[in-house]
């Protein structure tokens, strides 16, 4: 039996309802068909539907389809437009043709050509793609999380399944694990990747803050507020915005942020006006939120809506098969950074990097090789050029729990830096955790860990 073959997705745009129905009538059989009947759903059904062919009427009720085709080529260079219009001028002709379309169609057409015309372009797309893969070296294939592991191949699965999808994403697990890369490989290959893709840490911020670079501000909304802001809302504007570590994030906040994913819409603080938000969100946590939820810290609307797609990142010492792939692909960029040439790693160095717990994870390992690199006097990394933390006693526990610096006599400042920078890092990176211990502000511990300049 003769497997389907899969249908290529065409976007028909125009304001006439009956032109629309038409086309889409005419077109199904073939084509895998969606619609839009204005600039702004044009734009918006591009990003969740990434089509191969567009349909694009010149005139449009909110819009010039000569700007929504400058978009779309922003977007996607693969992507193939074909302009049509009953009313078009030379001038407009000759500019989309300048900014990519294939063709143009004058209005009411002849379906006899415009199966003609949909027939050329569909060749046109399948040899623009094989020489954009060859251009990139396949770069689909290349944006993925290195590993060989059974957990590493399950996380690229999942990857390839989830990244066109609009839904939300929450990606949980320790610190270091690589949660932030994994949000920026969805965003790469979703049908955004031209689009911005903007990040914040929620971790350490107040209400007042989060709100105003979540939602922006208008001018005298607050004291400070000498200028209008624009949010990351806005900047995300058809990307994808990354929120890290949202478990710490205000429970006003929170309410706010589950309105404008509902919605698509928001206000800046102060304003009046409704603006769209039209962006995917990833959010990660290294809290168990379920637990959070139960506790009252963190809204159970707000969880549902996130938990829409799950994902686990495994900590290092799980996937321990992966450190030599590890090694290189962190080594490679990282000599670049320093001015060196890529070291070796002899067989007793790799031996010891897998069988260590690595409490720090990635990021941990991307640190120790980096500071072996700084130190190290051959052209190999050998054994003793790996400082770990298990091998220091820089961090030693008190009684209590918290850590102490081996020190010599240094200024106070040093000193204090020192200690609330172990104290963080005993944590597990977690501000609000460390602040807690020390009994003080995450405010006052951000200040406390910057040494002054000498």
């Amino acid at each position: 039996m003769t497997e389907p073959s899969i249908k290529e997705r065409l976007l028909i745009v125009d304001d006439e309802p009956n032109v629309v129905a038409g086309l889409q009538a005419l077109l199904a059989d073939e084509w895998e068909v969606k619609t839009a009947m204005s600039a702004r759903e044009a734009r918006s059904v591009f990003a969740d539907f990434s089509p191969d062919v567009v349909l694009l009427d010149m005139n449009l009720p909110d819009g010039d389809g000569v700007d929504v085709l400058h978009d779309l080529k922003m977007y996607s260079e693969a992507v193939s437009v074909i302009m049509m219009s009953g009313v078009g001028t030379v001038d407009k002709v000759v500019e989309s043709m300048k900014l990519g379309a294939e063709t143009f169609l004058q209005k009411p057409f002849d379906y006899s050509l415009l199966s003609l015309t949909l027939e050329q372009v569909s060749r046109m797309v399948a040899t623009r793609r094989e020489l954009i893969a060859l251009r990139r070296g396949d770069a689909n294939e290349q944006e993925r999380l290195p590993g060989l592991s059974s957990a590493v191949q399950n996380l690229n699965q999942l990857l390839a399944q989830i990244a066109r999808a609009p839904s939300p994403v929450l990606i949980e697990g320790d610190s270091g694990t690589g949660k932030g890369v994994f949000a920026r490989l969805i965003h790469n290959r979703s049908p955004r990747a031209r689009a911005p893709f903007v990040d914040l840490n929620c971790a350490g911020l107040s209400k007042e803050l989060l709100e105003s670079e979540l939602f922006g501000h208008e001018r005298g909304a607050f004291t400070i507020a000498i200028n209008t802001k624009h949010g990351l809302f806005e900047i995300a504007a058809d990307g994808t915005l990354f929120l890290d570590e949202i478990g710490e994030m205000d429970v006003t906040v929170q309410a706010r942020l589950l309105k404008a994913i509902e919605d698509k819409r928001f206000r800046r603080v102060g304003g009046i006006r409704d603006l769209t938000a039209n962006f995917r969100l990833v959010a990660a946590t290294n809290r168990d939120l379920g637990a959070e939820v139960a506790a009252n810290r963190f809204r159970a609307d707000l969880y549902y809506r996130l938990n829409v797609v799950r994902v686990r990142m495994p900590p290092l010492r799980e996937r321990i098969e992966d450190i030599p792939l590890l090694v290189d692909v962190i080594l490679r960029p990282l000599s670049k950074e320093l001015g060196r040439p890529a070291p070796t790693v002899s067989p007793r160095a790799l031996k010891k990097l897998q069988s260590y717990a690595w409490p720090g994870n990635v990021r941990e390992l991307r640190n120790v090789l980096e500071r072996a690199m700084l130190t190290m006097t051959g052209k190999e990394i050998a054994n003793e050029d790996l400082l770990l933390e298990s091998d220091t006693k820089s961090l030693a526990k008190t009684s209590g729990g918290m850590p102490t610096a081996d020190w010599d006599i240094r200024a106070l400042d040093d000193v204090v830096a020192d200690y609330v920078t172990a104290a963080v890092t005993a944590a597990g990176g977690n501000v609000r955790k460390a602040a807690r211990q020390l009994q003080i502000s995450p405010s006052t511990l951000y200040a406390r860990m910057k040494k002054p300049a000498p």
